[in-house]
């Protein structure tokens, strides 16, 4: 095989899965045993690929104190690499800082590289095939709120002539939102470093991206998702690079996880039954599993639609029938996994008829959008007057008391600046109308 090595992060081995809300005390359990092999895929990977070495930039514990059974089995993995002649190089990140009460368990295995906080430290690695040299360096944290930025550490790192460069880092590049500011940095800080591929840890969403010096900074995400956060509900694993002289290739992803997290959303008709609706929700378990086969399938389901037994599924939903008497049936369509959440937006069907019969300000608002209607339509073909195009006066105080607030300025965008759009938005405005009317109807005792 060609020179390669292999990219991971995040593994937070010692992490639960997130609330697994409908599933079986059991099927918990099972659903964790699983997702803790996701470690071994990596090493099997590493292994099946003949990887030079492996470098895991962060957060390989969850938690500082890990405990002797997570290390263990970490250890493991380290000697089944190492006996088989893949280096190992580890840095410490936010959950699994240095110098907040980490004890290990013991020496790392012959071959293995733990990154000290600091200045960053730099090793030479001979690959397996060519026998040519790549420097890898890298740095841990020595405590949980790092807010320093240790981007800038990496400008003084020493090349090796003619060996590409690795940088192992665990770190917040360009602000992403929805994670700590650890370390925080800039595309423009690694860009200004002597390193041909960045190795970095911490934000769990996979990106790769090129810089401008020819180099590249890859998040690889993290090992196995465990919530239905957007970006746990996506293939997890690790980025396999290949190394061609002096410079790395394309990475490649490939997925690790043992356990897959999967949100999805069903649409369900106004003429459905509950029957119906529990086809829609049998099928397309059954084509999630195929999707993702052989790994389990935690799933989040959302249903949303018209129905016109909308509270009657409601109400079995919320007492556990519905979802009680296909359980099994999931949990194997799934592989093993199961329904963990079950989300419902549905709603009972509203006629216009019905709402214009209210003889409220929902009715008076439907009303005058038919005459507006009316006017746009007669407008666009040429048989109408121009000036039905604006409709009457207070078309617009109605909408903007019927309306959300939020959508004010829209309409008002659209009936000043867009004139032609005017039929599309006075269709949309109804449709959100009869919702909210539907919505409002429902609440009432």
């Amino acid at each position: 095989m060609s020179d390669c090595f292999v990219h991971a992060s995040d593994l937070h081995l010692d992490a639960p899965l997130g609330s697994l809300g409908l599933l079986t005390e059991a099927r918990r359990r099972d659903l964790a045993e699983r997702a803790a092999k996701a470690w071994d895929n990596l090493v099997d990977l590493c292994l099946e690929r003949e990887a030079s070495f492996l470098v895991l930039a962060g957060d390989i514990f969850d938690d500082a104190q890990a405990g002797v059974a997570v290390q263990i089995r970490f250890h493991n993995g380290l000697r089944r690499l190492t006996d088989d002649g893949v280096q190992v190089f580890v840095c410490h990140g936010n959950h699994d800082p240095l110098s907040e009460g980490f004890r290990p368990i013991g020496d790392l295995p012959d071959g293995v590289v733990r990154f000290a906080p600091g200045a960053p430290q730099s090793h030479r690695v001979t690959l397996r095939e060519s026998g040519d040299v790549v420097l890898v360096s890298g740095v841990s944290f020595g405590q949980r709120s790092e807010t320093e930025n240790l981007a800038l550490r990496f400008r003084s790192t020493d090349r090796h002539p003619g060996a590409p460069h690795v940088a192992v880092l665990h770190a917040n590049v360009g602000g992403h939102s929805g994670h700590d500011p650890y370390a925080p940095c800039s595309y423009d800080d690694l860009t200004a470093a002597p390193v041909d591929y960045w190795a970095l840890g911490h934000i769990h969403k996979r990106d790769v991206r090129p810089l401008p010096n020819g180099s590249r900074a890859a998040y690889c995400g993290n090992l196995q998702g465990r919530s239905f956060k957007p970006a746990e509900c996506e293939p997890k694993g690790a980025l396999v690079v290949p190394i061609v002289g002096d410079h790395f290739g394309e990475p490649e992803f490939v997925s690790c996880d043992a356990v897959r997290f999967e949100r999805s959303e069903i649409v369900v008709e106004s003429s459905d039954s509950i029957v119906d609706v529990r086809d829609r929700v049998v099928e397309a378990a059954h084509s999630i599993g195929e999707d993702h086969s052989p790994r389990p399938v935690a799933w989040h389901a959302r249903i949303t639609g018209a129905l016109e037994e909308a509270r009657w599924l409601q109400d079995s939903v919320a007492d556990g029938e519905f979802v009680g008497e296909i359980e099994d049936e999931l949990s194997t369509a799934l592989g093993g996994g199961g329904l963990c959440r079950l989300e419902l937006a549905v709603r009972t069907p509203v006629d216009r008829q019905a709402v214009l019969g209210s003889g409220d300000l929902f009715a008076d608002v439907v009303e005058r959008l038919q005459q507006l209607r009316q006017g746009s339509t007669g407008a666009s073909d040429g048989t109408g007057p121009a000036e039905e195009t604006t409709g009457s006066e207070d078309v617009d105080d109605l909408l903007l008391e019927g309306l959300p607030s939020g959508l004010h300025g829209v309409w008002r965008e659209i009936r000043e600046q867009h004139p032609d759009r005017l039929a599309t938005a006075i269709d949309l405005a109804e449709q959100l109308l009869l919702v909210i009317y539907a919505g409002a109807q429902e609440s009432r005792p």
